[in-house]
């Protein structure tokens, strides 16, 4: 068949071998659409002979021509037309500046977590499920009849996605291998919404990634694109692919190492050394450690560490280390450092092993304050845990200690050779006096360097006695490890602590209140013996007289 105008004559576009020049069709004869090359083969006899079908097969052999399905022509209702074309078979399509838009690219904006799910600026999201939902948004058809529908990959780790699927259709074709697994497709849904005006949701069930893909893994990762394919042209064109999502498979993290140390200051003198810290130690293993080179993958775990005044209820945070601070490709002996500065903390990190760091933490002695003369005020509890990139924490590692930076103020009261005594107290919110726990020792050297310690009683009091010789020179009293630290179990000696200021004074010699009569010194049968001779001295006194008076 050849084509005719109207009039039956050949169209000018036609050859006479056949062939057809679309650019002269278009052109010349303002022929605008699309070309669709359609035929109708006809079936013939056995031996042959004639057109019609009589062949003994049952059923027959279609032919077009007997059912009334070949060919167009002007006559035919447009009805009859679209019949006759269905019934034909097309052979080839033909576009001459001619373009059936594709659909509009749909977007990836959400990956199921446990939380919100939006794409963060990378594109990527942390979620702790292995088969999440990837929604986002795409244009709906205008045909309700026949909807735009959204199909979604994951990539194959063997042959990665290439940006340029994006952006040209070339591309497109030449990199089908790269293309990813298909997950799933759904109807693109009006979605009021949706700036695109429609929306779409599809499971990554973790079924359909055949081997050797691994599936979803935790501490790894898999990246999503998705496009858009319509009906309603009949060619069921493909939207070029929406941007990239990924999603980082995350579990929770391990609790740290739960062998801490503190290490707390004490006073020398009855002063803190400038600068005191009170040190906290450990080490960590986190599951999540970042990329120094900037590779793809995901952010660390972070360690936060705080501590909490026993007598009160809120914890105080000292540091959370930053993004990037636990690299997995860093060289062992590695050191960052992290300065709080809010507490005035520094944390050192030192990578000891391909996954470990031990950690030591300084915190200003200033930090510790509300003391009030009750032990509990000054007991604490450090803690540290980590903090998964999903940012849910771990179980904390802790550890108790008592910070006492508090010294012992001794106080001189007597300083005679037969007593020193005085009195042990501890300031506290200024000129508040609390006695020092009994027990506590005070070490008084005598002159010519020998040694007494004595306990401190009730209410802080202190006493002790001269070694006997002793009679003149200066004594110093101090107290050189308080009750800060718990007693060692096998010496019952304390373990450091705060040396107070000392004091001295010269052993004076004055009499002995203990040793003047009716100063409560003397014993009572002393004062009875020394009355009786007092009274017998007055009755012999008494006799004499009265003796010498008989004489006159």
């Amino acid at each position: 068949m050849f084509a005719t105008d109207k009039n039956g004559q050949p169209m000018p576009a036609q050859n006479a071998d056949g062939s057809i020049d679309f650019k002269k069709a278009k052109e010349d004869q303002d022929l605008d659409g699309y070309f669709k090359l359609v035929t109708w083969p006809v079936t013939k006899n056995l031996n042959d002979t004639g057109t019609d079908n009589n062949c003994n097969v049952n059923p027959e052999v279609y032919n077009p021509m007997r059912q009334g399905l070949a060919g167009i022509d002007d006559g035919m209702s447009d009805a009859k037309k679209d019949e006759n074309l269905t019934a034909g078979w097309t052979i080839d399509t033909a576009f001459y500046k001619y373009d059936v838009p594709r659909p509009d690219d749909p977007t990836i904006t959400n990956i199921q977590n446990d939380t919100d799910g939006s794409l963060n600026a990378s594109g990527s999201v942390y979620t702790g499920k292995l088969d999440p939902v990837v929604s986002g948004e795409c244009t709906p058809s205008k045909d309700d009849t026949h909807p735009n529908t959204v199909t979604l990959f994951g990539e194959d780790p063997g042959n990665p996605f290439k940006e340029e699927q994006g952006k040209s259709s070339d591309d497109l074709v030449k990199s089908s291998d790269s293309w990813g697994f298909k997950l799933g497709e759904t109807v693109c849904k009006v979605d009021p919404k949706s700036k695109q005006g429609g929306s779409w949701q599809i499971q990554d069930t973790n079924k359909q990634y055949p081997s050797p893909d691994p599936g979803n893994k935790y501490n790894g990762y898999r990246r999503y694109h998705a496009w858009v394919t319509e009906s309603a042209s009949g060619f069921g064109l493909t939207s070029f692919f929406s941007n990239i999502g990924t999603a980082y498979f995350v579990s929770n993290e391990n609790a740290p190492d739960g062998k801490l140390s503190v290490a707390v200051p004490h006073t020398k003198n009855g002063i803190l050394p400038a600068g005191s810290v009170v040190t906290f130690k450990g080490s960590v293993s986190p599951i999540y450690t970042a990329w120094s080179s900037g590779g793809l993958g995901m952010t660390d775990s972070r360690m936060a560490i705080s501590m909490k005044q026993n007598a009160a209820s809120d914890w105080t945070s000292l540091v959370t280390t930053p993004a990037n601070t636990f690299q997995r490709d860093a060289a062992v002996g590695t050191a960052p450092s992290v300065t709080d500065p809010t507490s005035g903390s520094v944390l050192k990190v030192v990578k000891t092993g391909a996954s470990t760091w031990s950690w030591t933490l300084t915190i200003p002695a200033d930090r510790f304050t509300g003391y009030n003369g009750d032990d509990e005020t000054q007991k604490y509890t450090f803690q540290v845990k980590m903090i998964n990139p999903l940012n849910v924490p771990s179980d904390p590692a802790s550890i108790n200690r008592t910070v006492d930076m508090t010294p012992t103020t001794l106080t001189l009261e007597r300083y005679d050779v037969f007593q020193v005594a005085g009195k042990a107290y501890k300031y506290v919110n200024g000129n508040t006096r609390v006695p020092e726990t009994k027990g506590t020792l005070v070490h008084i050297t005598w002159p010519g360097n020998s040694s007494t310690d004595v306990a401190v009683g009730d209410q802080g009091s202190w006493q002790a006695t001269p070694p006997e010789g002793i009679n003149h020179g200066k004594f110093t009293a101090q107290v050189s490890s308080d009750d800060a630290e718990s007693a060692d179990p096998q010496s019952g000696n304390f373990q450091g602590g705060n040396e107070s200021a000392a004091v001295s004074h010269a052993l004076e010699f004055r009499p002995s209140t203990s040793s003047l009569p009716f100063a409560g010194g003397w014993p009572l049968s002393v004062l009875k013996i020394l009355l009786m001779l007092i009274l017998g001295l007055a009755g012999f006194v008494a006799c004499l007289r009265n003796r010498q008076e008989s004489r006159y």
